[in-house]
């Protein structure tokens, strides 16, 4: 994946992040990431807690399959892209490094207007492989347990 979050270089006036409605409003001390292009323009509005390292969503319509809960999908692009930016946060950008797998567990259902967080342990920042793992989490109760691998990539030649 190769759309990845500028975490580390957050505007603090994101005239593009707008919420889909007042409702949609994150927790206090998140604020929007900048809107993407692309597919990840399509997710909706991410949201980042710089103290603890944390990305959120509120899931809403866009999100959800024909259950009315959310897509495993919407639940797996969280995680892998929370990864990627924890990633891009420990070793900056002159090395980035694309997901190579990524196993999901899935453990619970996410509902409309829940809000979805993001927990990101960094297992090991290797030269050449990079692990971590992810917990999405709606209030204390775990939905979602992720391990990836990325691969870095070579310097272009």
């Amino acid at each position: 994946m190769n759309d990845r979050l500028p975490v580390n270089d957050i505007p603090t006036n994101v005239a593009h992040a707008t919420m889909e409605s007042k409702d949609d409003a994150p927790p206090p001390g998140f604020v929007a990431l900048p809107f993407r292009s692309g597919y990840m323009g399509q997710f909706g509005t991410l949201y980042f807690d710089e103290a603890r390292g944390v990305i959120g969503t509120r899931v809403g319509e866009r999100h959800l399959n024909n259950l009315d809960i959310a897509h495993g999908g919407m639940l797996a692009t969280l995680a892998d892209t929370a990864i990627g930016a924890a990633m891009i946060r420990a070793a900056g950008r002159e090395r980035p490094a694309v997901t190579a797998h990524l196993g999901l567990d899935y453990l619970g259902s996410v509902r409309p207007g829940d809000w979805l967080e993001a927990h990101v342990a960094l297992d090991k920042m290797g030269a050449r492989l990079r692990f971590a793992t992810c917990r999405l989490m709606v209030d204390e109760r775990c939905v979602l347990k992720a391990n990836a691998t990325f691969a870095v990539l070579n310097a272009p030649a």
